[in-house]
């Protein structure tokens, strides 16, 4: 069927037009016939109906088979600040919003940027993650040893191997970015030593002992002592947190007697004694040394012999990580001496032995002393004596240990003197 249009219209003939009228009217009854007409022209109105019906056209926009949308970061957010070489997990929480399932062939590729140990590829899931459903994708990481910003940047990949990722064209990458900052350890704490002492009268003939006590917060290292000629010191050794001293009074008046302690001041610094025995045969010489077990340090020491004299301490030092006694018996039976160490723990400070040879004159009273070095400080000291030598002060004086002995031979000795320096 044919269609009239609007312009068509336009374009009929005035006559046409006229006569379509008088039909109409005449059909009413209400027009006559006009004279000199016989007949009106016969019209066929034309009916104006549509050649098709408008329909609006409509476009479908398919869903990716694999998209994902990154909802939100379950740990380490952007920027999170960390030391070199942490080991840490890196989580993001994604939606599948393709039409694809994920499953176990999908993986987490690392993209580019900084990898920080990631591997190259990972298992995303061991099930199945539905379109609409979510995961959270782990990742563990180190972080670099040098002080900066990174960032990793990372993607997924279907089991066709195909890549994909986040936004609009589903292509990407998500990422974690951290800050590296360098910590500087605290600063070293150089240890200190104080000395603490304690004096005691001894009357004629007698024996007598004192201890010099460490304060709290400091551990007692090591010792000495300090008495005239004629005194005889048989017993120096750690007594708790403190040094004590054993003398016999040998002279005809009253004697004093000052006992020496060395006190550690260090972060967790403990310190304790461990002992050796040995005996010694009439006109013998022995040395024994008590070492300090595994997992501690020497850094003093001392010894029990005999109080009637015939036992003669002649050195008494630092042999290796341990503490070394000689002893003489000049007469009489057998005769045993203990040997102390004291042993330093809870810290990395190491000890090393200094030593120093000088000169004593006949018949008289003569000192030799060594200073620590290297920044070290002094935990206890001793010495090696010669032949004819009693020592009457073993001690810390400013800044040196000092050894003064009495020489009762007729010609020249020679005293060291030794410190156990530690830092």
């Amino acid at each position: 069927m044919s269609m009239t249009s609007p312009a068509e219209i336009e374009t009929l003939s005035a006559q046409t037009l006229v006569a379509m009228q008088w039909q109409t009217l005449a059909a009413q009854g209400t027009v006559p016939p006009q004279p000199g007409n016989t007949a009106l022209p016969s019209v066929t109105p034309t009916v104006f109906v549509p050649s098709a019906t408008y329909t609006p056209s409509s476009t479908s926009t398919s869903v990716p088979c694999n998209w994902a949308q990154f909802i939100t970061d379950v740990t380490i957010p952007d920027g999170w600040s960390t030391t070199p070489s942490d080991h840490f997990t890196k989580t993001w929480r994604l939606q599948n919003i393709g039409s694809c399932t994920w499953t176990s062939g999908y993986s987490l590729v690392f993209d580019h940027g900084d990898q920080m140990g990631a591997l190259a590829a990972q298992q995303l899931t061991p099930g199945t993650v539905a379109p609409g459903a979510t995961i959270d994708v782990s990742v563990d990481l180190v972080s670099p040893n040098v002080a900066g910003t990174y960032q990793g940047y990372f993607k997924l990949r279907a089991s066709d191997s195909s890549i994909f990722g986040l936004g609009t064209d589903a292509n990407t990458a998500f990422w974690v970015k951290i800050k590296v900052n360098i910590v500087l350890p605290p600063p070293a704490i150089a240890p200190t030593v104080q000395q603490q002492t304690s004096v005691a009268s001894i009357p004629v003939g007698s024996t007598m002992s004192t201890t010099a006590a460490c304060a709290p917060g400091t551990v007692a290292t090591g010792g000495g002592f300090n008495v005239n000629v004629g005194v005889l010191v048989y017993t120096q050794a750690q007594n708790g947190n403190g040094w004590t001293v054993v003398a016999k009074n040998n002279t005809a008046a009253v004697q004093n007697l000052t006992v020496y302690a060395e006190c550690l001041s260090y972060p967790s610094a403990a310190t304790a004694q461990v002992s050796n025995n040995i005996t010694v045969d009439a006109g013998h010489n022995a040395s024994q040394t008590a070492v300090c077990p595994a997992g501690s340090v020497v850094t003093g020491g001392g010894y029990t012999s005999s109080p009637d004299g015939t036992m003669w301490t002649y050195a008494s030092w630092q042999d290796g990580n341990g503490w070394m006694v000689s002893e003489q018996n000049a007469s009489g039976p057998a005769k045993s001496f203990n040997v102390y160490a004291t042993c330093l723990s809870g810290t990395s400070l190491s000890p090393v032995k200094q030593t120093t040879t000088g000169p004593i004159p006949a018949s008289g009273d003569g000192s030799v002393q060594v200073a620590c070095s290297g920044g070290k400080v002094a935990t206890g000291g001793g010495f090696g004596l010669s032949n004819n030598e009693l020592p009457f002060f073993s001690g810390f004086s400013s800044g040196f240990w000092r050894v003064y002995v009495h020489n009762t031979g007729g010609s020249s000795s020679s005293l060291l003197t030794a410190v156990t320096c530690l830092g």
